[in-house]
């Protein structure tokens, strides 16, 4: 389709006025000018490059010079109308070019523009005596010779320059180079004034806004050569960007308070465009012209060629992408005028026609571009070179209007330059850069860092402009593609040699021939063929150099550190990125070649950036390192999973092998599978190529890198072969086999660019084919030598595990985890497991929770790894990290649905149910969750269902196999209260409805499962008589109604007085059950609630010794419980209270000489038991109101209340005997009643007593009376549990009021505060006894401790110093319990504990002295040194602020005052908190600086205070030596002059000289830990001094990174260890603290890490 040629109206506006009336020769079709000339002129321009003909009205001024001009003119080629035209194209031009010189000629001297001929020149000439040619007449010439042209070597363009349907013409006895070198001369030179006059055009105005991206200069390169020649061009590039800012400030500035248009302007843009157009048209004529034919070199002219390159790029730069980009301008800063033309309104407007021209006469020009600079006519010079890259890479950056919403009617750039046009230019400039940089290999360098420069823009676009779109739908960057295309492209240089070496090789074969030489006698590589290895050896280093310049330029450029300040070093990061992302999208694509390349060098470069791990001053190389952890698992995990789809299938005798291992087995049948696949994907790639040039660099490349391959195996083969003696030939080696291998590789290096046959009727291009071939390439790709890089990816990321940063450590496994997700046996490997596991011990909770993570991916789907690491992995389910404990659950978990081994499964269970003793209530809840999942989801089969289920068997089997599991769980928890209780209790309690009911009734059949075994002698697993009556124990104390009367009548012959331990396990447990269940057994259970009263009164009345009181607790509780549920026989009861209290009385009234016996002393202890627990579990007192029969009885006993006369009775024994056992008993009878009526615990009597046993020193009694107070503040939480449940299930929607509180009963109120005076009152005793050394009552006092925290007893303030002091505990178990206590405190009065800081540190001090015989240390080796409060701090550090408080809190301990006398104590108090300052986990440098900055502080005060009276000499000379001067040491010289009266002329007695001593021991110290410090963490002073406390600053965010694990060292200072004692050791002090101050500031600083 012809394109429209347009002349405005304005231009040809005084021809209009002058001969309105005397156009020539049908206007109304525009075709002539009045003559047969013109109208032949027309016919002729069907084809005219591009651009059809002049549509409108040309008008003529037809006065006398212009007539006689025409007339001179059209005789030369007139010719009678309808005439054929037989001239050969040439002989048309030639005579074409004669008719514009003899035009041009016969222009007067000094004719004015306005009197130029219309027909040959245009009226937008300015200088009348070089006038510029009419665009017809351009269009007409650049037609002629592109028809006359010379068949260009690139094919593909014939079609696009208007070759076809020409080839008739007889061009190779007509060419270009016959004309005359002065016409051709000519006609470029007046040309070239048309080209000139559009160079520097700018119709917008200024156009410097976002669309300018492309820089005007290539970057910086090393060769000066280049770069002052690229730096020559400047001024034909595009500007930088501008910010938005910017731009609007120029846009103002330019364009003041402009509103509209006015018609000049509108006139002056259509004037500028047509300029612009005719440039562009005449610079590709110019262009077509140069490259039509091999011309004289004279006509070559370097200032032509770069104008025509200069004005296609201003067109470009200032036309094309300002209107293409204008269209997306979302911020309104396009220039008025530009705006004007984009908008709706404008659509039809000349203006729009206008650049259409120009957009259709440059991609035009482009083709032609690339065709001058690929012809071989003469070489081009740098400069032009570079025009032309800037030409090609600019539409790369342009970015096109995203809105894919709007259609093509609102769409300036769809509905004015077409639909794909910037796509058409892409690929034309495509085609032009990639034949730029195959021949100018000095060029690729800052041609890639250009595009690479200008990309910055493009990366922050999220515009579809920048996708290229593959075969398979998916989609890759433009410049992605265009890097990979220049990659490939770099390995044409190969080509053109090997074909130079095939015709020499074919020369010296036809030699050889003549000279009949015998082929046996040559040797096996001949000169030709070391001169082929030689060349293929080297054959990708072109490909390979540009590979690194990528990388090397995007990785040197994405960031200083791991916070980049500047945007572009971030969106460099983001480039380097989506880089990768592409090439592992195209990887192993057959026409993608370079991916695999570009993936080979950039992980040779991350690779070596982890090298060296351990340094990590430098935050670049860390920025480095961070990058290449996050691809390189990525890498090696796409690498590895594409070698195991084809590693299976090595036993497949069509699999394909590599090279290197072809030649050691000399398998000639694989070399053949090798080339057969080879030169499929080589046909493949041919045959596509001829479709899409993409594919020509891909064959180029792909051809090189098997050759390679080889020429390595033929030099390989050739040296094998060399006959150097049998000593040195390998014997297993057949020479035979060698040498016919060796003959198909030389065979097969010398036919890789052997064109393959051709089809016509093969396309190769259908789906099987295409699908064949892609598993093909990914085939070969993954046996060349990108496999190599698997290993030392994997062995970098084992290395990068060690790094010191916990981010580096964090990446490392997390890219590891990416590789095992391809391939889980990788962590089958020695190393791999070793290195795994240290880091489930990790210092870092992140990085030990990404090890778990890591191990938990592949356990699951490989359970043959699973055992290697199931131990370490179940035992981090008490890490401290909250994370990691919740993540082992769900991994334990997982494995237990994953296995089926019956040990395993019951640790899984136990390590989960130890989770309820957590701190932490979401691990609870998960734990809960967990074991519900595990153990009672699916469905609840009633025993009528399961006689309707055919596989009741199997469910049996299944039931029967929970059942053991719980079973072995029960048997670890032996403790009379077990967290698998609490966790089927949690279970349970949380259900309602239907859940409930499902839930009730899997209890029941569990519970019906262990009795049946229990009766039947089960065989299950670890079955035992107390495991199966512990578990039935649990699920009844979790839901007491699962015991059915029935069911407990079965258990009821296993209730005996005890005789062994077993047995008493057994009834102890079968007691607690009975217990829990009867209140819920119906009255139809009395029968066995008679049986059971039966079976209890013996075990009463003369109770089992190995039971001991714990028996006889549960035993009476049980007795009473029946009672008062079943059997109503409370007269028995009575009767049981009368016989005891008698003789109990009897006991009272007895003489204090009558000696008692052990019997009587035992007998008496037992019926304390009975009568105590007898009140406690019955209510005799509420009896006796309510039953007057036994109101009687009971009242023969007391009048008064029955709990109260036995508590009285106790008192009485208490007051009467002396010995320490029977008050024991007595104690805990007191304890029994406490809990049946707490009021009595306040009493005064009470009170007494409990005073009294806590200022004994006898532990035991301590012990004792903790435990009294811990049952009954468990009993009294116990019971408001239970009211508050009862509460909740009675209250309903409406909240029903409480009117026994509203009327005044205040019996609970009281009772209810009773635990709280208890604990109040004898909290000092309980914190004590929290210290003891006594393991049993610090257990005890702890547990009640916890339940004072937990229960708000207490203030906080008063238990948080002890809870610090616990914390250093080295006891793992009471550490943590403290640890979680505190956590609670710090949750809740995070802002009252600052108050106590100094004191607390100061209580762990004191509480490390009693644990630890020798001096006191502030750190554990584990391995490392940690600090002993480094749990404290771990609580506050999470948190800025907390952390800074806590800092500035308790670096106050080394506030000295110089008045004030240490002691010994301080000191070691004082070297115990420097320790753990010098070991803390500092999260980042702020907290460093933070007590560096107080530390000076101190020194600055009281140091210069000490050194003033220990040598005030020593201070002034440190005071006037020179800031870097040396101060020598200077002791304490008794013969000093007296002019200082502080210094002492004579030795003190030492007891007034160690306070002050003591006191430069705590400042010496305070030096050396802050010189360990700045050590450690890299600060320097200057750094320190500079650092403003309470100041953000990107120093102070730097993470705080070791440069070593060594514990603060003391050999300088000796006395820090050791006390002083004589006044000698006063003297080595003073003089050892002297040298100290002096070399402050002396030792060689650390180096700063770069910021």
């Amino acid at each position: 389709m012809r394109t429209k040629g347009y002349v405005t109206p304005t231009s040809h506006r005084r021809e209009r006025e002058r001969a309105e009336a005397r156009y020539v020769n049908g206007n109304a079709n525009g075709n002539g000018n009045g003559n047969g000339k013109g109208h032949d002129a027309m016919s002729e321009d069907e084809d005219l490059g591009g651009f059809g003909p002049i549509r409108d009205r040309v008008y003529v001024d037809l006065s006398q010079t212009s007539s006689r001009i025409s007339a001179s003119v059209h005789s030369s080629s007139r010719r009678a109308t309808g005439d054929r035209d037989d001239r050969a194209p040439v002989e048309k031009l030639t005579a074409f070019l004669e008719d514009i010189f003899e035009a041009e000629d016969n222009l007067p001297p000094d004719v004015e523009v306005d009197d130029l001929p219309l027909e040959f020149f245009s009226p937008l000439t300015v200088d009348r005596s070089h006038p510029l040619l009419h665009p017809t007449v351009i269009r007409k010439l650049t037609s002629y010779v592109t028809k006359v042209a010379r068949p260009s070597k690139r094919q593909r363009y014939s079609s696009r320059d208007g070759t076809t349907g020409v080839t008739a013409t007889p061009r190779s006895k007509a060419r270009v180079s016959q004309i005359d070198v002065n016409m051709l001369s000519r006609i470029l030179r007046i040309l070239a004034r048309s080209v000139s006059a559009g160079e520097d055009v700018e119709p917008f105005g200024c156009t410097q806004s976002r669309t300018d991206n492309v820089p005007m200069t290539p970057s910086k390169s090393k060769k000066s050569g280049r770069s002052s020649k690229a730096a020559s061009h400047a001024e034909v590039g595009r500007s930088k960007s501008k910010s938005p800012d910017e731009n609007q400030l120029a846009n103002n500035q330019e364009q003041p308070m402009q509103e509209d248009l006015s018609d000049s302007d509108l006139e002056t843009l259509t004037r500028t465009l047509d300029i612009a157009r005719d440039s562009v048209m005449a610079a590709d004529c110019c262009i077509a012209l140069l490259a039509s034919d091999r011309l004289t070199k004279q006509l070559y002219s370097e200032e032509l060629i770069t104008s025509c390159l200069r004005t296609v790029k201003n067109q470009l730069s200032r036309i094309v992408y300002p209107f293409v980009e204008a269209s997306s301008d979302i911020y309104g800063q396009a220039p008025l005028i530009l705006r004007h033309i984009t908008q709706p309104s404008s659509r039809d407007s000349s203006h729009r026609r206008q650049l259409a021209e120009i957009f259709q006469a440059l991609s035009a020009v482009i083709p032609r571009i690339n065709d001058l600079i690929y012809a071989e006519t003469m070489a081009m010079s740098e400069g032009i070179i570079i025009q032309a890259v800037y030409i090609a890479i600019g539409p790369f950056f342009v970015v096109e209007s995203g809105d894919e919403g709007k259609g093509k009617r609102e769409n300036a750039v769809l509905n004015t330059l077409g639909n794909s046009a910037m796509r058409g230019l892409r690929l034309d400039a495509l085609s032009l850069i990639r034949n730029i940089f195959a021949r100018h290999e000095d060029q690729r360098g800052w041609i890639i860092e250009e595009i690479l420069s200008s990309l910055i823009k493009l990366s922050d676009s999220k515009q579809n402009a920048g996708l290229f779109r593959l075969r398979d739908g998916r989609s890759i960057r433009t410049v992605s593609a265009l890097l990979l295309q220049l990659v490939q492209t770099s390995a044409h240089d190969v080509r053109i040699e090997a074909k130079i070496l095939y015709k020499a090789r074919q020369q010296l074969l036809a030699m050889r021939r003549q000279d009949s030489t015998d082929p046996r006698n040559e040797p096996f590589l001949d000169e030709k063929d070391m001169e082929e290895i030689r060349l293929y050896m080297s054959g990708l280093d072109s490909a390979t150099k540009a590979a690194k310049t990528i990388i090397i330029f995007l990785t040197q450029r994405s960031g200083k550190s791991k916070t980049t300040k500047n945007t572009n070093e971030a969106e460099y990061r983001v480039i380097f990125d989506n880089l990768i992302s592409d090439l592992l999208v195209v990887l192993f694509w057959p026409e993608w070649p370079a991916a695999s390349l570009l993936l080979s060098i950039a992980c040779k470069f991350m690779v070596q950036s982890l090298d060296d791990i351990k340094n990590t001053s430098q935050s670049d190389n860390n920025a480095a390192k961070t990058m290449a952890l996050d691809h390189l698992g990525v890498i090696a995990a796409r690498l590895r999973s594409s070698m195991l789809k084809y590693k299976d299938e090595n036993d497949n005798p069509s699999s394909l092998r590599p090279l290197d291992e072809i030649v050691l087995a000399t398998d000639t049948k694989a070399l053949n599978k090798l080339m057969t696949a080879h030169q499929a994907l080589s046909t493949h790639l041919c045959r596509r190529s001829s479709e899409d040039q993409a594919f020509d660099s891909a064959r180029e490349l792909t051809a090189v890198s098997w050759g390679q391959e080889l020429a390595t195996t033929l030099q390989q083969c050739g040296n094998m072969l060399v006959d150097s003696g049998e000593d040195e030939f390998d014997p297993k080696l057949d020479r035979s086999k060698l040498m016919s291998l060796g003959l198909k590789t030389k065979e097969a290096l010398r036919d890789i660019w052997v064109e393959p046959a051709s089809d016509v009727f093969d396309t190769g291009s259908s789906q099987e084919d295409i699908a064949r071939i892609d598993r093909l390439s990914e085939e070969i790709g993954t046996i060349q030598s990108f496999k190599n890089s698997f290993n030392p990816i994997l062995n970098i990321v084992l290395q990068a595990l060690d790094a010191p940063p916990v981010f580096m450590r964090t990446k490392a496994l997390k890219a590891l985890g990416q590789i095992v997700t391809s391939d889980p046996s990788v962590l089958s490997a020695p190393n791999v497991r070793r290195a795994i596991e240290s880091h489930l011990l990790d210092s870092s909770p992140a990085v030990r929770d990404a090890a778990v993570e890591l191990i938990g991916k592949y356990m699951i789907d490989s359970p043959k790894f699973a055992a290697d690491y199931y131990a370490r992995i179940a035992d981090r389910i008490a890490d401290t990290g909250l994370g990691v404990r919740k993540r082992v659950i769900k991994l334990l978990k997982s494995i237990y649905v994953a296995i089926e081994d019956h040990a395993r499964r019951v640790d899984i269970c136990t390590r989960i149910v130890l989770r309820m003793l957590d701190e932490d209530d979401t691990v609870k809840d998960l734990a809960v969750k967990t074991v519900e999942e595990l153990w009672f989801q699916g469905g609840i089969t009633t025993s009528s269902q399961r006689v309707k289920t055919a596989d009741t068997s199997h469910e049996k089997t299944q039931l029967l196999s929970k059942v053991s599991i719980m079973m072995g769980v029960s048997s670890h928890f032996r403790d009379r209260h077990s967290p698998l209780e609490d966790l089927l209790h949690q279970i349970i309690s949380d259900k309602d409805g239907a859940e409930a009911a499902a839930l009730h009734s899997r209890y029941a059949e569990i519970c019906e499962a262990l009795i049946d075994g229990l009766v039947d002698a089960s065989d299950l697993p670890g079955f035992t008589v107390v495991n199966c009556v512990r578990t039935i124990h649990l699920f009844t104390s979790a839901y007491p109604a699962v015991l059915s009367g029935s069911n407990a009548a079965t258990l009821l012959p296993y209730l005996k007085n005890a005789t062994s331990t077993e047995e008493q396990a057994t009834s102890d447990y079968l007691l607690r059950i009975f217990r829990a269940s009867i209140p819920h057994m119906p009255k139809t259970a009395a029968k066995f609630g008679q049986e059971l009263q039966l079976a209890l009164q013996p075990m009463i009345i003369k109770p089992s010794t190995a039971a001991g009181v714990l028996g006889l607790q549960e035993t009476v509780a049980c007795m009473c419980a029946t009672v008062h549920h079943l059997t109503h026989d409370f007269g028995r009861l009575v009767a049981l209270l009368r016989s005891c209290n008698a003789r109990l009385q009897q006991a009272i009234a007895k003489p204090v000489t009558q000696t008692t016996a052990p019997a009587e002393q035992r007998a008496l202890a037992i019926l304390l038991f009975i009568v105590s627990l007898l009140c406690e579990h019955c209510d005799f007192d509420t009896l006796r109101a309510t039953d007057p029969a036994l109101g009687a009885d009971i009242s023969t006993i007391t009048k008064d209340s029955v709990i109260v006369h036995v508590y009285r009775s106790l008192l009485q024994l208490h007051a009467k005997y002396d010995d320490v056992g029977l008050r024991g008993r007595i104690l805990q009878c007191l304890g029994f009643l406490f809990r049946a009526q707490p009021a009595l615990m306040t009493a005064e009597h009470s009170a007494n007593i409990m005073d009294a046993i806590f200022a004994s020193p006898e532990e035991e009694a301590h012990g004792r009376l903790l435990k009294i107070l811990q049952d009954f503040l468990v009993s009294e939480a116990a019971k408001h549990s239970a009211k508050e449940k009862a509460n909740a299930k009675g209250k309903t929607a409406a909240e029903k009021v409480n009117m026994e509180e509203l009327v005044g009963n205040t019996d609970g109120f009281a009772d209810s505060g009773v635990s709280s005076a208890v604990v109040q009152r004898y909290l000092n005793p309980i914190l004590q006894a929290a210290l003891s050394s006594n393991g049993q009552i610090q257990a005890i006092a702890v547990d009640i401790l916890t339940f004072t925290i937990k229960q708000g007893l207490a203030h906080p303030l008063q238990s948080f110093p002890i809870i610090i002091a616990l914390e250093t505990s080295p006891v793992v178990s009471l550490s943590s319990r403290a640890n979680a206590l505190h956590s609670i405190l710090h949750t809740k009065h995070a802002s009252l504990l600052n108050t106590r800081y100094v004191i607390s540190a100061r209580t762990s001090f004191d509480y490390q002295k009693k644990l630890v015989s020798g001096a006191v240390l502030g750190y554990r080796m584990l391995p490392g040194p940690t600090a002993l409060l480094q749990r404290w701090y771990s609580l506050v550090r999470e948190k800025r602020a907390s952390r800074q408080d806590f800092l500035k809190a308790l670096v106050k301990v080394f506030d000295v005052e110089m008045g004030s006398a240490s002691s010994q104590d301080d000191v070691d108090f004082i070297k115990y908190m420097v320790e753990n300052f010098a070991t803390f986990d500092y999260k980042t440098q702020e907290e460093v600086l933070t007590v560096l900055k107080y530390l000076t502080a101190v020194l600055s005060t009281t140091g210069m205070q000490l050194v003033e009276v220990l040598s005030p000499s020593h201070l002034l000379a440190q005071l006037h030596a020179p800031a870097n001067g040396a101060v020598p040491p200077h002791p304490e010289n008794p013969e000093a002059p007296s002019s200082s009266p502080l210094q002492p002329l004579t030795p003190s007695p030492p007891e007034h000289r160690l306070p002050l001593m003591r006191t430069s021991i705590i400042v010496a110290m305070i030096m050396l830990l802050k010189a360990h410090l700045k050590a450690l963490y890299g600060l320097s002073e200057d750094k320190c001094s500079k650092w403003v406390v309470g100041k953000k600053s990107a120093l102070g965010d730097k993470p705080a990174t070791r440069r070593h694990e060594r514990p603060i060292s003391w050999e300088r200072l000796p006395f820090a260890n050791a006390p002083l004692i004589t006044n000698q050791d006063c003297d080595v002090q003073c003089t050892r603290f002297l040298e100290i101050w002096s070399e402050d500031g002396l030792i060689a600083e650390p180096e700063d890490d770069v910021a």
